[in-house]
């Protein structure tokens, strides 16, 4: 397979990818980094920090995810009209609109198919008798009848698209967003192809102060619809100032955006009352926001955002999210995203919790108690060959899952279109978490 272009807002997406996992490997096994400290009252630890905690923390993460997806779908059709070429820009997002669903949907009906096989040759088994609750509750028995096994996929892979919640991974619920965030991109940039570059900025500008105000629903406010339109605000900046981008604001700005939208995306998951910076930054959004909203997707969505714009106004961030190993996090973060809550309720799990499950521990009665983890060289080993087995896995992923998601999603294309397949059977786009 050819290698993908090197371009930063790929090697952003892998730092994103990556994130997510570091996320759910600290919810796994120590939840507590979550808060900015243990209590009030006790000293916090040094990933508890601002900015450190960024390394366990995946919140923002999600945030930057939607950001891109307003970013890479809306570059083209603003390109598009601002050279006055409406008919290749209306075009283009009809084409997009209906080959993004395939292109986002297939590989998660292939993902969730391994993890349900997984389930149901019971390699989901330890996971049910572990002390981490996080990889606990992702459990799934193994189905009694091959037939009920067949009902249960089934419903996993469509309940995905229209509930967000696959019982065989729990954390496809955002890729149902990701599709309504893609076609809310195609909805406004049909609403604005006609319209002046100042007005369709005005648009977003509206559209932002909608977003903030309905903020109280994940699908429409501070999670999807402010980071869509932040992705789409950007992408009309790349149109208007190009390859000058980087040289437009004096030369320590972009870095201090960068380093005050890492601080907001610090903002803590849980218990923000436990350290005076992160009460502070509550009660400060508390009173910004409407009643009862999760102020947490705020600050992730601000946090991500201003990241985004420090990073676009940057030589150096761009220089550094286009060297070769961003480029290859960027080329297999959607199969990392995919797989890996799979490999953590498999593979990790037996090699975290193998040495109690030969000997369980049982109480006084006899019965069997939680699998204790080993030590803590004995995780980072095993979290160690985890990832290299995530990304090797992710990897071969995009060499053969890929093109053959391409080809078929490429293949319905021509037969909607009522196109002919070209001589090398058609468009090879790869299939990306955009």
């Amino acid at each position: 397979m050819a290698p993908r272009d090197a371009n930063w807002i790929d090697g952003l997406r892998g730092v994103a990818s990556f994130m997510v996992v570091c996320g759910h490997l600290c919810t796994a096994f120590v939840p507590w980094l979550h808060s900015p400290a243990h209590s009030a009252k006790e000293a916090p630890h040094i990933l508890q920090l601002p900015f450190f905690r960024l390394c366990v923390g995946g919140r923002s993460a999600v945030a930057l995810f939607f950001l891109i997806t307003g970013y890479v779908n809306s570059i083209g059709p603003i390109g598009k009209s601002r050279a006055g070429n409406t008919d290749a820009a209306f075009t283009g997002i009809a084409r997009s609109a209906l080959a993004r669903s395939g292109r986002l949907v297939l590989p998660t009906l292939i993902a969730t198919l391994f993890s349900w096989f997984l389930a149901n040759t019971n390699a989901y088994h330890m996971t049910k008798h572990v002390d981490s609750t996080w990889i606990r509750q992702g459990w799934h028995r193994q189905e009694p009848t091959i037939w009920a096994a067949v009902k249960s996929l089934l419903h996993a892979e469509v309940e995905t698209w229209t509930n967000g919640w696959d019982e065989y991974d729990g954390t496809q619920w955002t890729l149902h967003l990701f599709l309504e965030g893609s076609m809310m991109v195609y909805m406004t940039m049909l609403a604005t192809i006609l319209v002046t570059p100042r007005a369709r900025k005005l648009v977003f500008v509206l559209l932002y102060l909608y977003s903030w105000a309905s903020g109280q629903g994940l699908s429409s406010g501070a999670l999807k619809g402010m980071n869509i339109v932040v992705g789409m605000f950007v992408a009309e900046l790349h149109n208007q100032y190009k390859d000058s981008a980087t040289s437009v604001l004096p030369a320590p700005v972009p870095g201090l955006l960068i380093l005050l939208g890492l601080f907001m995306s610090s903002y803590p998951q849980d218990a923000p009352e436990h350290a005076a910076w992160s009460h502070t930054m509550a009660k400060f959004m508390h009173s910004l926001v409407p009643k009862d909203a999760d102020v947490r997707r705020y600050w992730d969505s601000l946090g991500a955002s201003t990241v985004l714009l420090g990073i676009f106004f940057s030589r150096n961030a761009r220089r550094v999210l286009t060297s070769p190993v961003f480029n290859f996090l960027g080329r297999v973060s959607f199969p990392v995203y995919l797989l890996h809550n799979t490999l953590i309720k498999s593979v990790l799990t037996w090699m975290v919790y193998l040495p109690s499950a030969m000997n369980p521990p049982r109480n006084e009665k006899g019965e069997q108690m939680d699998l204790q983890r080993g030590s803590t060289t004995h995780i980072f080993i095993a979290i160690a060959v985890f990832y290299y087995i995530l990304y090797r896995m992710a990897l071969l992923w995009v060499v053969y899952i890929d093109p053959l998601c391409a080809k078929i999603v490429n293949a319905a294309l021509r037969w909607a279109y009522g196109e002919s397949p070209n001589h090398n059977g058609s468009l090879e786009k790869p299939v990306l978490l955009s």
